[in-house]
């Protein structure tokens, strides 16, 4: 009969062991984390480097093409009108439909001293220089800022990102500036500027429900962009309506039309089943085992057998 102090021990040493070979595990984990966040960083840091030459290229290019050709100095006119901020709108008939490559909104800051911080990153952003203006206004978020000037980086951070064409992030840029206003009730003030351009981004993506949900959120007539999302938001009603036919469908024969219908509904149900699909592989439960060199390099350093 072998001794229970003994076989509490044997118990004991084995926990032990588990937990060395586990803080192991966890320190790897942590260290493999850092090394990977830390390439991220420097990869991010290279692409906005070569967005930011890219920028510098193209515009040192159209203004040789400017100095080389007069006839080109109108296109260079109409570029700089749509950087000043306006809606550029299609007209469709009966329908206004917004066009979503040519959505500007012009930054304002809601308070001087945020306008005096990120005078620069204007400068850099009226030149149509988003590259360099990203990186410097990546370079003052990561400095200490008050909550106001956070939130107006945040915004304008999203705004250029959205001009260049980065739209999931920034998207990423105001659910950080949400989050940021959840946290402090002060800065509920700046709820509909992030609403809506949260919408801009969703509309530029063609995710219209989204959009519209964005855009409905803007709900205080007395804010100046309450106007602009009212529209926007009407404009994606319109694209949501299901009898909706566009200008170009109306000489489309009944064939076409057949044809169309079949398409969309072999892609719908295609659609459907991948999703069906991929819920059932994600409901799946997974169980990853441990690299064996690190449980028996840890446990010859422990000494445990």
């Amino acid at each position: 009969m072998s001794d229970p102090a003994d076989e509490i021990l044997a118990v004991v040493r084995q926990l032990k062991q588990e937990s060395e070979t586990w803080r192991a595990v966890a320190q790897a984990y942590k260290a493999a984390f850092e090394e990977q966040t830390a390439r991220l960083q420097d990869l991010q840091d290279v692409c906005v480097a070569t967005q930011a030459e890219l920028e510098n290229e193209r515009r040192d290019h159209r203004h040789r093409m400017t100095q080389s050709d007069p006839s080109l100095r109108g296109g260079t006119d109409m570029l700089a009108h749509d950087a000043a901020g306006n809606l550029d709108d299609l007209s469709l008939g009966a329908t206004t439909v917004t066009a979503p490559g040519h959505i500007e909104l012009s930054w304002q800051p809601a308070h001087k001293s945020s306008s005096l911080y990120f005078r620069r990153v204007e400068q850099l952003a009226s030149q149509r220089d988003y590259g360099t203006a990203l990186k410097e206004v990546d370079h003052l978020l990561r400095g200490p800022l008050t909550p106001e000037t956070r939130i107006e980086g945040l915004i304008l951070k999203s705004n250029l990102m959205r001009k260049s064409e980065w739209l999931y992030d920034a998207l990423a840029a105001c659910s950080e500036a949400l989050e940021l206003c959840d946290r402090l009730e002060e800065l509920h003030c700046h709820l509909p500027r992030i609403r809506y351009q949260r919408g801009l981004c969703y509309y530029q993506l063609n995710m219209v429900q989204q959009a519209r949900d964005a855009f409905s959120d803007v709900s205080t007539v007395d804010d100046p962009l309450y106007a602009k999302a009212a529209a926007l938001r009407d404009s994606c009603e319109e694209r949501l309506q299901p009898g909706r036919r566009s200008g170009f469908e109306a000489h489309r024969t009944v064939t076409e039309g057949l044809l169309a219908q079949f398409s969309e509904h072999r892609f719908d149900s295609k659609r459907r089943r991948t999703s069906s699909q991929f819920r059932l592989h994600v409901s799946k439960p997974k169980r990853f085992s441990l690299p064996q060199r690190w449980v028996t390099a840890r446990s010859k350093s422990s000494g445990f057998n």
